[in-house]
């Protein structure tokens, strides 16, 4: 009973009076890129692939991104998180593609990097942004704030209007054991 209530003090002190970029706390890379090298001949089906590429390692193809609407991309932020406090994980890296219509949306990639320097997908995750919409999914590692010891968490996160976190839910907790992943598998991923 004594842990239940410290685990729901612990979440509560999460779950308010934090700021966005408390929450996910990556910073800017040059270590790896978006190349468009894939797009010929798909201009007017208005779908494109980028290659996501580590430039330390001969341009070495990570993942082949599919791009919905070419023509409605916005921007494009690669970040990284290092020393994730995952077994054998060195870095976590997050590839964002934002799409401007009528309503704004964010495609957003995350790749674990192993000590080994080969690469594993976590599953896409899509936000949209209308209007008020003041809530969004993020996957919460073990070193950041509200982060699980030995677990990623997906989360969606809401906002309050001045963009600190009101709450989180938790939709999913990956208990974090290499030996569940198949590295030969996830060195690249297609989207």
């Amino acid at each position: 009973m004594k842990n239940s209530i410290l685990l729901s003090l612990t979440f509560l002190t999460c779950t308010f009076g934090l700021s966005v970029t408390n929450a996910q706390q990556f910073r800017t890379t040059e270590k790896y890129t978006l190349i468009n090298e894939r797009g010929i001949g798909q201009e007017e089906e208005g779908a494109a692939q980028i290659d996501f590429v580590a430039l330390e390692d001969n341009g070495e193809t990570i993942a082949i991104l599919d791009i919905g609407s070419l023509e409605l991309l916005e921007d494009v932020h690669v970040t990284l998180l290092s020393e994730p406090n995952l077994e054998d994980i060195s870095e976590i890296l997050k590839v964002e593609l934002e799409y401007s219509a009528c309503c704004t949306s964010t495609d957003t990639y995350y790749f674990l990097v192993t000590d080994e320097n080969d690469f594993i997908a976590l599953p896409k995750l899509e936000n949209e942004y209308c209007g008020e919409t003041q809530l969004d999914m993020h996957y919460i590692f073990p070193s950041q704030e509200c982060g699980q010891e030995g677990a990623i968490l997906k989360a969606e996160l809401q906002y309050t209007e001045t963009y600190t976190i009101k709450d989180i839910d938790v939709l999913q907790s990956i208990v974090w054991n290499d030996d569940d992943f198949d590295y030969e598998d996830a060195i690249t991923a297609n989207y």
